[in-house]
């Protein structure tokens, strides 16, 4: 359940305007500077200095603080946040509104192939990772992660120098990213003024977390209703390739806090009073616990302590987070945690998957 989540986190809001349309003939051959500029877009400009030359982008995501406009796609079907779909995305840092406007202020800037520009010693898209480091020397850190469709990726973290590279053995280079120097700055996420008192949750802030029966006081099996009794209606709701359906809960302000998956009883690929609740994820600030005390925030090995080594464990890159998924799918429970950290970011309770 833990993909379809993503899915939905990731699920941009549709923009109007040319969408990538523009001619690539220029800006696709622009130098790669590390720290300064590429694409024609500027570490520090203006989003509006951005629509100029690219125009309204296809599609914008606020997510973990940050804002992104996605240009010209390349593969349809594919997640939001996996680099083959999308030949360039511009990370910006908020003015303070909550969403994408002119004045925000670009932050990093991200090209996938095809694209011709290089940097002053020729490495580019499609570059080796002996390229890489002839031009930029020994990588301040590698760590590898798998593609969309499993594959090995390596990323190549320049932080210092103003530049990373996605590589992918077979095919060198498949992405580039620019930042300043020292990297993107780091920022909170706004949260809302009720967050003391458990936000969206409320009074199920702390309802504990059963693998295969409950979490925030819902329960698998229940009918959406009783989810919308607890919880009002959802901010935003769809369905899913799996045949799902889903309601998405944000408590009325940043990314989503809490999903709730649910069997599509009358197959109408609508969300339904009586369609019934298969997967419950949640996020901060939920502070539910499993029975021997983890949740949100727990490092991850707790969750081995608890529940053994995962059935399955895969690792995965969202929004430039690399996150490492730990699946126990015949207990009806999967962690998401942050790859570096070690801190478990997501929790999904689930109805067990049986052989």
């Amino acid at each position: 359940m833990f993909l379809a989540a993503l899915a939905v986190i990731a699920t941009g809001i549709a923009a109007c305007g040319s969408g990538g349309g523009e001619d690539l003939s220029a800006w696709d051959h622009d130098p790669i500077v590390p720290g300064y500029s590429m694409a024609d877009v500027n570490i520090g400009d203006p989003f509006q200095a951005v629509l100029d030359i690219h125009g309204e982008p296809e599609q914008k995501l606020k997510d973990g603080g940050y804002l992104y406009a996605y240009y010209a796609r390349t593969r349809e079907g594919g997640r939001i946040d996996d680099p083959a779909s999308w030949r360039m995305v511009v990370t910006l840092y908020d003015n303070g509104n909550g969403y994408l406007d002119a004045e925000d202020e670009v932050g990093a800037i991200e090209v996938s192939t095809p694209y011709y520009g290089t940097t002053s010693g020729g490495v580019g898209i499609g570059s080796s990772p002996g390229d890489v480091e002839g031009e930029f020397g020994p990588c301040e850190s590698i760590s590898e992660t798998q593609g969309p469709e499993g594959e090995n990726i390596q990323l190549y973290y320049y932080d210092q120098k103003g530049v990373e590279f996605l590589i992918s053995p077979p095919d060198g280079a498949i992405t580039v990213l620019v930042t300043a120097y020292g990297g993107l700055r780091p920022v909170e996420e706004e949260e809302g003024t009720d967050d003391a008192q458990g936000g969206l949750f409320g009074v199920y802030s702390s309802a504990p977390i059963v693998p295969g029966q409950t979490a925030a006081g819902i329960n698998v099996g229940d009918e959406f209703r009783t989810v919308k009794e607890k919880y009002g209606g959802p901010d935003s709701t769809g369905s899913t390739t799996e045949g799902l359906v889903f309601a998405t809960y944000t408590g009325g302000y940043g990314t989503w806090k809490m999903n709730v998956y649910m069997e599509d009883m009358d197959k109408n690929d609508s969300l339904g009073d009586f369609d019934i609740v298969v997967s419950i994820s949640v996020r901060h600030p939920y502070e539910g616990k499993t029975p021997m005390g983890v949740g949100i925030g727990s490092p991850s090995a707790d969750a081995m302590k608890e529940f053994g080594s995962p059935e399955r464990q895969t690792s995965l890159m969202h929004q430039g987070e690399e996150l490492t998924i730990m699946e126990y799918n015949a207990k009806g429970i999967v962690f998401a945690f942050n790859s570096a950290s070690g801190a478990i970011v997501e929790i999904d309770v689930n109805r067990p998957l049986t052989q």
